[in-house]
């Protein structure tokens, strides 16, 4: 299926964990708005406090402005970017799967051989068992993982 821009679908979802790019990068009209348009879901996770990325901000001179990080604060404004983005809020967890940073939350609750999987890669298991984006707020497309 070919989308508007001529960009093909060819994803069912595009998980985006703390992704290291400029916070408005999805937005429609700049580059990464292609990523939207070639997945069903594009799922976006992020940490607040997550402290890899908050060096990260100042470290780009490519970009030759301090910018916010897409995994760092979530897209900058959520109506500004396709419909089939969705922001998950990970600040609840990050830090206790990787004390001090807060940047690896996708891997697992502990580093034995026997920890079970960790809250956000069960959340993209379950996203591509059923096709489908769970734990949104039911009026937004955002949602906080790691909420009891």
């Amino acid at each position: 299926m070919i989308l508007p821009g001529g960009v093909p679908q060819l994803f069912r979802n595009i998980f985006m964990v703390a992704a290291d790019i400029n916070n408005t990068s999805l937005e429609i009209g700049n580059a990464g708005e292609h990523i939207c348009r070639a997945a069903r879901n594009v799922c976006v996770y992020h940490a607040n406090d997550d402290w890899a990325l908050r060096s990260s901000k100042v470290m780009n001179p490519k970009e030759k402005i301090v910018s916010r990080r897409l995994g760092h604060t979530g897209p900058e404004n959520l109506n500004k970017v396709t419909s089939n983005v969705y922001v998950f809020d990970c600040d609840n967890f990050n830090n206790t799967y990787d004390t001090p940073l807060g940047h690896t939350y996708f891997m697992t609750r502990d580093n034995t051989e026997a920890s079970s999987p960790g809250l956000l890669f069960q959340h993209i298991y379950d996203s591509l068992q059923t096709g489908r984006v769970f734990g949104l707020n039911a009026t937004s497309r955002s949602g906080i993982l790691g909420v009891t």
